[in-house]
């Protein structure tokens, strides 16, 4: 049965192979694409913000839902929505593939062993990161002008956001249902500090990713706990932790911001705003 399995899976191969080489050369002269894909939800946002939408062909679901993008309204007018697969990819003949690091990599190979032109971009984990990365697709969509624009928007809000020099931070956590936190190392730990904030997590030794039990969380005593804001009609247990009368009794849950999902699930240029909710939650702890 698996012997069966295998031999239907390397046919499909074959024929997508066959299909694809049938094809015209989707290369040719590297000049500006015209059918651009995107394998990855927050390189979407990031060609839904900067290239002509004339010339996207593909995004993938998560793109269209507003709970995950806040670019959701430009890729429901995509004409194709795909799911990470090769076989979706092949029939477009796409001049240009986006991908992520964490892209499933037998698309990447399949692509690339075809002749398509796939780019794979490593996700940001600084704010310089995220403006190199805004201006590499600029330029792999030629249109690098649209780009910096981007760029000096994000700063001109990141600015306008920063605390006073000189000025106390004060110290928050970032508890996402299951205790989930971020470190020094992660791009939340960007934002935090972007917004003025002194990141809890530090105190505990966390790099990168790990875990705040509630415990710890009301030992801390953070003046902020910045959670992504609960999406409607999906209610959990996990999200139900910050009602939880140990907090509303140390008034912890008085010191609650949401910051959407949509806003710092990606690093992208929609940061800035989550920054700024953050920015005016520090300012009314003053």
């Amino acid at each position: 049965m698996r012997f069966r399995a295998t031999l239907a899976t390397a046919a499909i191969g074959l024929a997508l192979i066959a299909t694809a080489l049938a094809q015209p050369s989707p290369g040719g002269a590297r000049g500006k694409p015209s059918r651009i894909v995107s394998l990855n939800l927050c390189i979407d946002q990031l060609v839904l913000m900067v290239a002509d939408p004339a010339n996207i062909a593909s995004v993938t679901w998560l793109a269209t839902d507003p709970a995950s993008s806040v670019m959701a309204a430009r890729a429901a007018a995509v004409g194709l929505i795909n799911r990470g697969y090769a076989e979706e990819i092949l029939p477009v003949q796409p001049d240009l593939v986006l991908a992520g690091q964490f892209t499933t990599p037998f698309t990447v190979q399949m692509l690339r062993r075809v002749g398509f032109n796939v780019e794979v971009l490593r996700a940001p984990v600084t704010l310089d990161d995220l403006r190199a990365q805004v201006r590499r697709v600029g330029d792999l969509v030629h249109e690098r002008e649209r780009a910096e624009a981007v760029v000096a928007e994000l700063d001109a809000r990141l600015a306008a956001a920063a605390p006073a020099p000189g000025a106390v931070a004060p110290r928050a956590a970032v508890f996402q249902p299951g205790g989930f936190t971020a470190g020094r190392g992660s791009f939340e730990h960007e934002l935090l500090r972007a917004a003025g904030l002194a990141n809890v997590a530090s105190e505990r030794g966390i790099d990168f990713y790990g875990y705040l039990s509630l415990e710890e969380l009301l030992l801390l005593r953070p003046d902020l706990i910045v959670s992504p804001g609960y999406v409607p009609g999906r209610p959990s247990i996990g999200e139900q932790v910050l009602a939880h009368p140990a907090l509303r009794k140390a008034g912890a849950s008085q010191r609650v911001v949401e910051v959407p999902s949509n806003l710092w699930n990606c690093p992208g240029p929609m940061n800035a705003q989550a920054v700024e909710i953050m920015a005016a939650a520090r300012d009314q702890v003053r």
